[in-house]
C-alpha cells in the first residue's frame, strides 16, 4: 500500500465568522464550521490509518465526525496549531477586523525571529514545527493519513516544499502572497512534489 496524505483545515470557526474570540486555543466552530465537519466526514471512501489533529479546539471539532464515524482509527495530536504572532493575552475579546492593523504591522516588520510577547511565537519558530510535521509524516508507514490543522500551517508546509532556502526572512516575504485555504479545504500532500488542492466543502 502506498501513503496518501491529506491536509485538511478546520471548519468555519466563530472567529472566521466575525466574533470576539477569548482564547485562542479554544475557539470553537460555527454552526456552518459543523456542517462542513459533517460534510467532511462523508468524503472518505474508506477508513484512514491515521487522523492527526492539533491541539487547538476547532481542528479537534473539525475531525470529531470522522472519529465518530471511524471509532477504530488511530488518533494522535501533534503540534500543527495555527501560528500565533500576536501576544494572546493582547488580542483577547476582540475581532479580526479589531486586530487587523496590528497584524498588518507584524508582517510589515519581516523580522521572522520577532516574538510579541508571551505566548507569542516568531515566524522561525512556526517554520520548525512545519519541518518537524513533515519529517514525521516522510517517516510515518505507508497508509491513508488524515492532518486536521490550521491555514498559515498548512501555508509553512508548503513554502518549505516550494523553497529550497533557508533564508526565513526571505520565506516570511512570500508567505502572504500564498493562496488562501478555505475552511474545510482538502490538499493532497505529495512528500516527493509540489501537493495538489483536493476539494473543499
Amino acid at each position: 500500500m502506498s501513503k496518501k496524505i491529506w491536509l485538511i483545515r478546520h471548519g468555519e470557526s466563530t472567529a472566521n465568522a466575525g466574533s470576539a474570540t477569548d482564547n485562542h486555543e479554544t475557539i470553537p466552530l460555527s454552526p456552518k464550521g459543523w456542517k462542513q465537519a459533517e460534510q467532511i466526514s462523508l468524503l472518505f471512501k474508506g477508513a484512514p490509518s491515521l487522523i492527526i489533529t492539533s491541539p487547538f479546539t476547532r481542528t479537534r471539532q473539525t475531525a470529531e465526525p470522522t472519529l465518530r464515524r471511524f471509532p477504530n482509527v488511530r488518533h494522535e495530536v501533534w503540534d500543527v496549531q495555527e501560528f500565533t504572532y500576536l501576544a494572546p493575552h493582547t488580542c483577547t475579546n476582540t475581532t479580526a477586523a479589531e486586530r487587523k492593523a496590528r497584524v498588518n504591522e507584524y508582517w510589515n516588520r519581516v523580522d521572522p525571529n520577532d516574538i510579541d510577547g508571551e505566548g507569542a511565537e516568531s515566524f522561525s519558530m512556526l517554520l520548525s514545527r512545519a519541518k518537524i510535521a513533515i519529517d514525521h509524516l516522510k517517516r510515518l508507514e505507508d497508509g491513508f493519513i488524515v492532518m486536521f490543522t490550521h491555514a498559515q500551517f498548512m501555508r509553512a508546509m508548503h513554502i518549505l516544499k516550494a523553497n529550497n532556502t533557508e533564508d526565513a526572512k526571505a520565506l516570511m516575504k512570500q508567505f502572504r502572497e500564498l493562496p488562501r485555504f478555505e475552511n474545510c479545504q482538502v490538499v493532497e500532500w505529495d512528500n516527493d512534489k509540489t501537493a495538489d488542492q483536493e476539494s473543499n466543502i
